[in-house]
């Protein structure tokens, strides 16, 4: 039984400790007025207006992207429904909301892992039995 539980909690703290860093997350250094430019272009071209726009001043404000400028963009904020003109040189960040796709396959891959470890680890342990 000893050796049983041994197997299984090495097989998954294997599988799990390359994921630390992902769960943890990493500051991202800010972005430059053009990054935010062109990454606030992008979104509205692909329709993925819904961001979370992280200020320099340390503010955050979440809504949708509903035009832009040169200079800037208007967020329409989710729960007052105020309309912000925020410039790009002001802007920290600017994200999606909700976890990234690579964050997404990478939770999913880690628990097929998962779950193929404990089957081969039950397999080994049973196989002479």
């Amino acid at each position: 039984m000893t050796r049983r539980l041994l197997t299984l909690s090495l097989a998954f703290a294997i599988v799990l400790t390359p994921l630390g860093p992902a769960v943890h997350g990493r500051k991202k250094p800010d972005q430059t007025p053009d990054k935010v430019k062109i990454e606030v272009e992008a979104r509205l071209r692909k329709k993925e207006e819904h961001v979370k726009v992280k200020l320099r001043s340390g503010s955050e404000v979440k809504g949708r992207i509903t035009q832009s400028s040169e200079n800037g963009f208007t967020v329409i904020e989710d729960k007052s429904g105020t309309s912000t003109q925020i410039a790009y040189a002001d802007v920290s960040n600017v994200e999606g909301r909700g976890m990234s796709k690579t964050k997404k396959t990478l939770i999913g891959v880690s628990i097929g892992a998962g779950i193929f470890i404990a089957l081969v680890a039950y397999a080994l342990t049973h196989f002479w039995d």
